[in-house]
């Protein structure tokens, strides 16, 4: 007898690290599942077609403990290097983001200043139209 293996009901010692996706022949996840019948091959773990026992397309594959182990060590490097990837991202748009804050202050002051030279720009053609018509 073979029964499916729960996922949800892990060990305390199982990392928290999910088992590889495999897929069947029917591109459905095929679960992982556990050798129940008396014999060399009992307890063991395997995947099988998502929808055995009812239909299968032939898809099986006993879990080699060495080959999950080198798999999961995969999955950490690649978590890992992912991670620095982001960190990477996060730091390169914080630089850009200090580079705006910068160059908004800048564009501030240009404003401000322009404002300014077209305040007195004005009031000086308020005076020169004042001194024409008095």
């Amino acid at each position: 007898i073979v029964s499916q293996n729960s996922s949800a009901s892990g060990s305390s010692s199982q990392s928290r690290l999910s088992d590889p996706v495999l897929k069947c022949y029917h591109n459905e996840v095929a679960p992982l599942r556990v050798a129940r019948h008396n014999g060399s091959r009992l307890g063991m773990k395997f995947y099988a077609c998502a929808y055995w026992p009812k239909a299968t397309c032939g898809f099986f594959s006993w879990v080699d403990d060495a080959n999950l182990i080198q798999d999961m060590q995969f999955q950490i490097l690649d978590k890992d290097t992912t991670i620095a990837d982001l960190k990477n991202k996060v730091k390169i748009l914080k630089e850009g983001n200090e580079n705006l804050k910068e160059l908004m202050a800048e564009v501030g002051i240009e404003c401000n200043e322009r404002r300014l030279m077209m305040e007195c720009e004005a009031d000086d053609k308020r005076k020169t139209y004042a001194l024409l018509l008095s």
